[in-house]
């Protein structure tokens, strides 16, 4: 099976970049959240809206409600309502945390750097990958998962090809797949 990485679409024409979610630990809804709650989120930079995109600073995955529906049926997945400030939408909003985190990377094949001890911005995350220039992942690793984020880099979202062909299916705008 073959593996691709979600991104968020920058080159978007005319997009909206959203900002931080308000009192909330935006590090920590990469991977978890309170489905109960609903979270706000800033319109940074007002565009057209995306079914996908990523705030600015953390990476939080903000969903439209066809993005969600997409996404029906696949295990793994967090949702929870955010609501849109500063812009009136015409979709309702989620954000999408991936609790399941695999260890899935092929460093022999993979172009990156990695946090060094005594980071100057991140020391807690020595170690850990800070970038990928390529990245390669070992499919029997992922073998039977269809979305989850990297180990070490949790802001990476891999997709397996079924649930690529779900959300092209459905039409979503502002998601970009690259092959990993």
């Amino acid at each position: 099976m073959k593996y691709y990485e979600l991104a968020d679409d920058i080159n978007f024409p005319n997009r909206w970049y959203l900002g931080d979610v308000a009192f909330a630990d935006n590090w920590e809804l990469a991977h978890s959240l309170d489905p109960e709650r609903e979270y706000e989120i800033e319109v940074c930079r007002d565009g057209f809206e995306m079914d996908y995109t990523c705030n600015e600073a953390y990476g939080v995955s903000v969903v439209s409600k066809k993005f969600k529906e997409a996404l029906s049926g696949v295990d793994d997945i967090e949702f929870a309502k955010a609501n849109i400030i500063g812009k009136k939408t015409d979709s309702e909003f989620y954000i999408m945390a991936l609790p399941k985190e695999l260890e899935c990377i092929n460093e022999e094949e993979s172009e990156f750097q990695k946090f060094e001890v005594n980071d100057p911005v991140r020391p807690e995350k020595a170690g850990e990958y800070r970038g990928f220039f390529k990245m390669v992942v070992n499919p029997e690793k992922c073998s039977g998962f269809n979305i989850f984020r990297v180990k070490g880099f949790s802001i990476a979202i891999v997709v397996s090809t079924q649930v690529k062909q779900n959300l092209e299916s459905a039409g979503v705008l502002g998601a970009q797949f690259k092959s990993v």
